[in-house]
């Protein structure tokens, strides 16, 4: 599948969805996000995108002008590539950040099809490159590993269980992949959220599985 051979109205869809809009779908297809009341929902994925943007802006400000790549390097997180299997379960990885040692890899065999496809997507990556953004995405679980404040992902915590006043809680990891993707985002300048990038590889993938 080519973007030229996508379905062109699904395409536009995604592309005109708000980073709201991708964002509460993230949260609704948590596990425990749709736990919270729909004005909790609203008010933690503007906390995580406001947060993923925040980050981008401070990294922003130190490496004016370094791709996402030159930055690893400059906080002296290392990126490693394998040519593993992508597929894990029902999961196809691309990259994936690992905090001891902390380092981001990157599955080849996993970003190929999109590089493949994607080549040239301005209307979907600007000028970067689906491994620009990646690496971006895992740069800030990266900054968000070494800062003392609380993770977005523990910043709403549902409750699961309930016995009179004591209450069994738990985090929302979308949370975390909702301010990565807004701080891929506003670090590279893309169109829009990257989770609309992983939308589209979804069917990039799956029609590529077909052949």
């Amino acid at each position: 599948m080519t973007l030229a051979a996508a379905d062109a109205q699904g395409f536009a869809e995604i592309m005109a969805a708000s980073p709201e809009t991708l964002g509460l779908a993230m949260l609704k297809a948590d596990p425990h996000g749709w736990r919270l009341d729909p004005a909790a929902q609203l008010t933690a994925v503007s906390d995580a995108l406001a947060d993923g943007a925040a980050t981008a802006g401070d990294l922003r400000k130190r490496f004016p002008v370094l791709m996402p790549q030159e930055v690893a390097r400059a906080l002296r997180v290392p990126i490693e590539t394998t040519d593993d299997d992508p597929m894990v379960g029902s999961i196809w990885r691309f990259a994936e950040y690992r905090p001891r040692p902390p380092r981001i890899m990157l599955y080849n065999r996993g970003i190929a099809p999109l590089e493949r496809e994607l080549a040239g997507s301005e209307r979907l990556l600007g000028r970067s490159t689906p491994r620009d953004v990646f690496v971006a995405h895992e740069l800030y679980h990266h900054a968000e590993a070494i800062r003392s404040d609380v993770p977005i992902a523990r910043r709403y915590q549902p409750t699961l269980f309930r016995i009179g006043n004591w209450r069994w809680r738990t985090g929302v990891a979308a949370l975390a992949e909702i301010a990565a993707g807004a701080f891929a985002q506003s670090l590279l300048d893309l169109p829009s959220h990257s989770h609309a990038l992983n939308l589209i590889a979804l069917d990039i993938i799956a029609t590529t599985a077909l052949r």
